[in-house]
């Protein structure tokens, strides 16, 4: 098989999940080496993760981050969104563009 290319919508779909991880990381006070823990990965893949430096995820992968958020997988995907702080981190509020 060739060598893979990151399309510009890849790019921007991992720079936009790496914005969301590290939000939620740091809106529940975790650093990179508990959040690791918590999700059972090796800590240099989250760091990887939050820099967009991770071409592709496994689904596994971003179910268990969903999960350890308490998130399903199309509510962390929902990159158009924020967590309301107002309701304890639950329900989600459309963010304007």
């Amino acid at each position: 098989m060739a060598g893979h290319k990151t399309t510009a919508e890849q790019a921007t779909v991992m720079m936009r999940l790496a914005g969301t991880i590290r939000f939620l990381r740091d809106r529940d006070n975790l650093s990179i080496r508990d959040f690791a823990e918590k999700v059972d990965l090796n800590h240099s893949d989250v760091f990887r993760l939050e820099n967009g430096t991770t071409r592709n995820p496994s689904v596994f992968t971003i179910y268990k981050i969903a999960k350890a958020f308490d998130l399903t997988v199309d509510e962390l995907m929902n990159f158009d969104a924020i967590t309301c702080p107002t309701c304890g981190g639950r329900g989600w509020v459309k963010v304007a563009p």
